[in-house]
């Protein structure tokens, strides 16, 4: 595996028994990777797969089938897992949607932070962690009054500060943000989506950013998947995808895109999307490094 991927997933399944007779397949066959410092977007509709793999990925959902490769380990083999455990667990960290239910309402914003360094036992002098904790917070926005409050006490953008701190603490190697804005106003979007993209450039963080947002996806990637029923139709650099869009449901997402000009909005064309059966289809790469669905 080249030294610079990250993270590569090879063929994923994820299937539910949702009764004796009834499975849902909320992943098939997927496969993509992600290289060192770059923000890997996967975009789709709701119910599409996309929290779904980044669950499987994290080991919450038990693997139905495929591979996944850590730093070029395979740790959805479990012997390799519980051998690495140690180093997934601090170099793999999620930051969910739901902020509030992702705090524990009981904790001080200091020992939701300071959890990870007690647990990965990083740093063990009280000071020298309080001091740390300042300075993970002045990065994300916040300042050392925060501390003493309950996630109760803060804002629902300042929850999501409070869970970014927490995730790039311990410094990971990756890091999954599923639907890290999908909670919060318009204005407080911005200021996350922003505080990502400086922690790409400044500390060169690697994320799987997963959104159904696609003005977002594009300014925030370097790489994009869209997701359709469980599967990757299309996939490239963001840009390439963005503004040569092959797949008819890419071409209908993009459409749909709002554009702030009254206008236009009001003539603009939305292209229908006419879906059709995706279980033997495969990615073909029709372009250097631009895969769709065929």
């Amino acid at each position: 595996m080249n030294q610079s991927v990250i993270l590569q997933v090879k063929k994923l399944q994820q299937t539910f028994q949702i009764s004796k007779n009834f499975t849902v397949n909320a992943v098939n066959n997927i496969s993509f990777h992600i290289n060192k410092g770059e923000i890997f977007g996967l975009v789709g509709e709701t119910g599409c797969g996309k929290s779904t793999t980044a669950r499987t990925i994290m080991g919450v959902n038990k693997l139905t089938g495929g591979e996944i490769f850590f730093k070029g380990k395979k740790i959805s083999d479990p012997r390799v897992y519980r051998e690495n455990k140690k180093d997934i667990q601090k170099n793999m960290q999620i930051i969910f949607q739901d902020s509030a239910a992702a705090l524990n309402p009981k904790m001080s914003v200091r020992d939701i932070i300071a959890e990870p360094f007690e647990t990965h036992k990083i740093i063990t002098n009280k000071s020298e962690l309080d001091k740390k904790i300042d300075e993970l917070l002045e990065i994300v926005g916040l300042d050392k009054t925060y501390k003493s409050k309950l996630p109760g006490e803060i804002s629902g953008g300042q929850r999501q500060r409070v869970a970014i701190a927490r995730s790039i603490g311990v410094e990971p190697d990756f890091i999954i943000a599923d639907e890290p804005i999908a909670s919060l106003d318009i204005s407080i979007q911005a200021q996350i989506i922003n505080l990502f993209k400086k922690l790409q450039i400044e500390y060169g963080f690697t994320f799987l950013f997963i959104a159904h947002d696609l003005s977002i996806v594009r300014f925030l990637t370097d790489r994009v998947g869209v997701m359709l029923n469980g599967k990757i139709v299309e996939m490239g650099e963001t840009e390439e995808v963005f503004s040569n869009p092959i797949h008819e449901y890419t071409k209908s997402l993009i459409s749909a895109i709002p554009i702030p000009d009254p206008i236009y909005e009001k003539n603009k064309k939305i292209l229908e999307y006419k879906p059709k059966p995706l279980e033997k289809n495969k990615l073909e790469e029709v372009l250097p490094d631009h895969f769709v669905l065929r």
